[in-house]
Order: C-alpha cells, then structure tokens, then sequence
C-alpha cells in the first residue's frame, strides 16, 4: 500500500506542478492530498481511466482515473491520432456516434 500511495501522490503532485491544470482543478487536488485519509486520493490517481463496453465512463472530479476536461481531452486526442495514423492524408471533418433507436 505504501508503493501505491508513494504512486499516487507522486502523479497528483505532477497535476500539481502542471501548467494546462486550471486552479480550481488544482485546489481539488491539493484538498485529496491534504486529507487523513488516502481512500479518495488513491482512487482518483491509481490508475488512467480507460475505455470500457460502455464507453470513457468515471467519477466527475479531478484525478487520471476520473471523469473531467484532461481524461476527455487525452481520449479525444488519442482518437484524433488513430484517426489520422488510420486514413492518411483524408481530412476528416468528425466523429460523432448517434444512438440508434
């Protein structure tokens, strides 16, 4: 557990120290950290949030495996990517899926 919190709190420092992260995102962190308890802060930080069946779901709040404008941004950049490394040289104009009912 002492790895896992030594993880944890090295990779909510490193949101911390970045300049993209806004304060309000920031003061979060700073709050997780400063808490008696470490439950919160390590289920926010232990891990990159992933895509699952469902899609990029997660709790709202700030941390790599929480729901929030980062995660998002990450995922749409990593789409981004594919898209171009998939269809070279086509312009792209959107990905957008619709439910189909």
């Amino acid at each position: 557990m002492n790895n896992l919190l030594q993880l944890v709190q090295s990779k909510a420092q490193s949101w911390l120290d970045s300049p993209v992260i806004d304060d309000a995102t920031k003061a979060e962190v700073k709050t997780l950290l400063s808490k008696p308890d470490s439950k919160e802060l390590i289920d926010n930080f232990y891990k990159d949030l992933e895509f699952g069946t469902g899609g990029l779901r997660g709790v709202m709040g700030a941390g790599s495996n929480c729901m929030n404008r980062y995660m998002v941004g990450i995922a749409t950049q990593g789409l981004a990517n594919y898209l171009n490394k998939t269809f070279p040289g086509n312009k792209i104009k959107g990905a957008v899926s619709a439910p189909h009912f």
